[in-house]
């Protein structure tokens, strides 16, 4: 009788056994059809942000973290998932971490003492956690660049097959980082496209039109000059030779930039860095202007100290500055003030080109340095401009890795500076 309560109760425990494994069997063959739908079904942010919450309630754990390898020992993460909420920017170091161990050996599990195992890791300790398993992700050479990984506060008990199922969910999100990255090249290919289609229609919109224009002006005035001359009626000469000056001179200043910004464009201008005297370049560009500016009574004032020296292209940074005057000097009515000045920072020099002018519009202002949508306004003398010398200040600027900015208010006038990196 004893003998067979002990095999009803054997047997009864058995059941039990059974019926314990088949609900983990369920339960995992549940959450393992979840992570296929969450791999299948989504992309971008919402396949990450999904796919970490799946794997949190599949492994039981309270951390699971998706991480790239962006420096040899800095792994950047898209996303945590800890204590029920979703992490973006954060980043950690791989040394003294199971992930560092991960990334070499492709998969690791630590089911308790994590603690113990890896005390100079502060993400395990303050997060104290006990268990861990992760999984190395790898790029399409094979060679491993991320990191999937789960920690949990309990003693982790694996679900079955949680290593294949592991690395076939990296797979997934190796593949999605992948199609992330491709995807973010071909919008920069496609924008340097536009930018391209863009600056070739600037380049045969100006010779067609901004180019010819005042040669137009420059021939009329010429041939009226010729016949008051041959008529003895000196009457207005001194007006038309003017005009015509003034018209050369912004023709050629306009020659200038289109040159420069082609031998840009194909990489025919070289970067040759030498030691300035700012001051000494500004006083050149004064001079140029000066006869164009007393005509219009406009006053130079400089800031400068007459020591100050950078690190530059000459010739970039000559038609940086004379663009940025030229641009003053038309937008600046009578008796008109341009101030010039220069201040060293930390780690570079605030070049900056203060006027007295009419300003610029807030909607202006967003377009001045792209090249899509650049406008053009004529000068308080009917000056015409292209927006190409801006462009050019821009590209120049870049090539300086310093940064170009503008604060205007209509009426008052404009502040056009820019920066050059100390070395």
């Amino acid at each position: 009788m004893s003998s067979e309560k002990e095999l009803i109760l054997a047997l009864q425990c058995e059941i039990d056994t059974l019926k314990k494994e088949k609900k983990a069997f369920e339960n995992n063959e549940k959450m393992f059809h979840a992570l296929v739908e969450t791999a299948v079904g989504d992309i971008g942010q919402d396949f990450f942000n999904n796919i970490v919450i799946k794997l949190s309630e599949w492994l039981n754990a309270e951390c699971i973290i998706i991480g790239k390898v962006v420096e040899e020992n800095r792994v950047e993460g898209f996303p945590m998932y800890l204590d029920g909420e979703i992490i973006h920017g954060f980043s950690y170091t791989l040394k003294d971490t199971p992930c560092d161990l991960t990334s070499k050996k492709g998969y690791c599990v630590y089911e308790d003492n994590l603690k113990e195992l890896f005390p100079e890791s502060k993400d395990v300790q303050e997060m104290q956690a006990l268990g861990y398993v992760g999984t190395a992700l790898y790029n399409k050479n094979g060679e491993p660049n991320g990191i999937l990984c789960a920690m949990s506060r309990q003693r982790l008990q694996l679900p079955p097959q949680a290593e294949d199922i592991m690395k076939i969910v990296g797979a997934r999100i190796t593949s999605e980082i992948e199609r992330i990255n491709a995807q973010k090249e071909l919008e920069l290919s496609e924008m340097e496209l536009r930018i391209s289609n863009a600056s070739k229609d600037k380049f045969f919109s100006i010779i067609a039109h901004d180019l010819k224009d005042p040669f137009n002006s420059l021939l009329g005035f010429s041939e009226l000059l010729i016949d008051r001359i041959r008529n003895n009626n000196f009457e207005h000469v001194k007006k038309y030779a003017s005009h015509i000056n003034e018209v050369s001179k912004q023709s050629y200043s306009l020659l200038n930039n289109l040159l420069d910004w082609s031998l840009a464009k194909t990489g025919g201008m070289k970067f040759h860095l030498g030691k300035i005297n700012l001051n000494e370049l500004t006083n050149e560009l004064i001079n140029y202007f000066r006869n164009i500016a007393q005509n219009k009574k406009i006053t130079f004032k400089t800031g400068i100290n007459e020591n100050l020296e950078l690190l530059g292209d000459r010739n970039m940074l000559t038609t940086i500055l004379r663009n940025l005057l030229s641009n003053a000097i038309k937008y600046t009515p009578q008796d008109g003030v341009i101030t010039i000045s220069a201040s060293s920072g930390i780690n570079e020099i605030i070049i900056s080109i203060k006027d007295t002018g009419i300003g610029i519009e807030a909607e202006k202002l967003k377009k001045l340095f792209i090249i899509e949508e650049t406008i053009s306004t004529r000068g308080l003398n009917n000056e015409k401009g292209t927006g190409l010398g801006l462009l050019l200040c821009k590209d120049f600027v870049d090539k300086h890795q310093g940064k170009i900015w503008v604060e205007s208010e209509v009426g008052k006038g404009s502040t056009f500076s820019f920066t050059v990196p100390l070395s």
